[in-house]
């Protein structure tokens, strides 16, 4: 019987844990999480709208200017 009502206890114990966890936000902080994301919101159109979009026909090659080209005089092909 004890270990039942043991059982029990931590059962009902549970959900407190679980309450804890949660916050209530106050009306700044909502501002200011409000503002960030708007922040963010603007910084991602920002972004997308700077970019070129990729065009099928272009190759891009982000590696390119640290390749030696073809007409570079150093010894790249004993490495």
């Amino acid at each position: 019987m004890r270990k039942l009502a043991i059982a029990a206890v931590m059962i009902a114990l549970l959900p407190v844990s679980a309450f804890a966890q949660t916050t209530q936000r106050t009306d700044d902080q909502k501002k200011k999480d409000t503002e960030i994301e708007k922040a963010y919101e603007q910084v991602i159109r920002d972004t997308r709208s700077a970019a070129p979009p990729p065009s099928s026909s272009t190759k891009v090659d982000p590696w390119g200017t640290l390749r030696p080209t073809a007409n570079d005089n150093t010894n790249n092909a004993k490495r």
